[in-house]
């Protein structure tokens, strides 16, 4: 049999809808066969609490009297781009001058809880906007609008990282000791929406999705996209794969869901909620929704190699990672998550529960995903032009 979104955007308008989280729809499957699960449930909910570090936010202001055309601005003391007369946009790794533990990360979880934020600017010397310098504070409640924009907001797998190397490193996937000691990744695994859509045959551009406890919209393809990644026996990309983008007004999010956070010599980081709900059209969209963890492979990234390409260790499981330790080059070695699990089945829960409330319907894509390209890489062409 065969489903629609519109047919199950009925059934949740009729309060007919049976939707599950993915931990649960897994369990019915192995229970109950492909064949019922497809028969009798309509929706699963997918979700993650991972780091990010590619995300910015605009900001819009109304206009000071007299007027003023931003050239430089600082938000809590963390720059900030100018992207009109009283437009900014703030990246989530840009950090304060006073203090670089806190960052853009910080400031929207801040002005989500609703606190009052710190804005000095100074103004263009143009002969219209004749304000110099303006200096107040504001909450959420002062701005035109706010958005937030992840550029990595779904990440189809990720790396293991790791460190061969006889010093520690401080690397953007946090402390990696020497000698092979520990190792860290950052994924939610069997809960990944993209690992339960390898092919993204469900989700595309438009699809309508949860961020921080408000709707969000897929923008397209993110940040170093490579949906030609090397794929396992069960389809599934052993590293970064699949990229999508993500928008959403942040005027309703809940700041449950946001966190802003800190890597030792790299600076904040972004750690926000991401639902995803599914809807179960066919059998094989129940195929792709039965994977587990033990048949999810990630690679394991040698750190010690401050290079573009970097020595592998072959890959693992994330069952294996899961237990708290993998074998790296036949050594026992400490494996930590940059995510939380724990975080992302809530997530799960509050999606499955909002759309059981009727709050929350499906979206059909309006484009599919560019599944034929890779990620280009930054070379120096200076020789090239003497």
């Amino acid at each position: 049999m065969n489903k629609s979104c519109a047919e199950i955007n009925e059934k949740i308008k009729s309060g007919k809808a049976q939707v599950l989280t993915a931990q649960e729809a897994k369990a019915l499957i192995k229970e109950k066969g492909l064949q019922y699960f497809t028969n009798n449930i309509d929706i699963v909910t997918f979700a993650s609490f991972e780091m990010h570090t590619n995300a910015l936010i605009y900001l819009s202001f109304g206009q000071t009297d007299p007027l003023i055309y931003f050239s430089e601005v600082y938000i809590n003391n963390v720059p900030a781009c100018p992207t009109g007369p009283t437009d900014i946009a703030l990246s989530c790794v840009a950090f304060s001058e006073e203090n670089p533990e806190y960052g853009g990360a910080h400031v929207l979880e801040d002005l989500i809880k609703g606190k009052d934020i710190h804005l000095k600017a100074a103004g263009r010397n143009l002969e219209v906007f004749t304000n110099k310098e303006f200096e107040t504070w504001f909450n959420l409640k002062n701005l035109n609008h706010g958005k937030l924009f992840l550029n990595q907001a779904i990440i189809q797998n990720n790396i293991v990282a790791t460190n061969s190397g006889e010093k520690d490193i401080n690397s953007p996937m946090g402390t990696l000791i020497g000698n092979l000691e520990n190792s860290t990744f950052n994924s939610s695994s069997y809960l990944n929406p993209l690992m339960n859509d390898p092919y993204a045959n469900l989700i595309g551009i438009g699809t309508k999705i949860w961020i921080a406890g408000t709707a969000g919209f897929i923008a397209g393809p993110g940040s170093h996209h490579n949906p030609l990644q090397k794929r396992n026996e069960h389809g599934l990309p052993i590293g970064p794969g699949i990229i999508l983008s993500a928008v959403a007004d942040i005027e309703s999010m809940n700041s449950k869901w946001i966190r802003g956070g800190f890597i030792k010599s790299y600076g904040p980081v972004l750690y926000i909620g991401i639902g995803v709900p599914l809807p179960v059209l066919n059998e094989e969209a129940a195929k792709y929704i039965s994977v587990t963890d033990d048949k999810i492979h990630s690679t394991i990234v040698d750190f010690s190699i401050p290079r573009r390409t970097k020595p592998t260790f072959g890959q693992c499981t994330y069952s294996e990672l899961r237990t708290s330790t993998v074998i790296i080059n036949k050594k026992p070695t400490l494996s930590a998550p940059l995510s939380s699990m724990a975080m992302a089945i809530e997530i799960c829960n509050e999606l499955k529960d909002t759309i059981l409330q009727k709050n929350f319907l499906l979206s059909e894509k309006i484009l599919p995903v560019d599944l034929n390209t890779e990620p280009k890489k930054l070379n120096s062409r200076l020789g090239e032009l003497v």
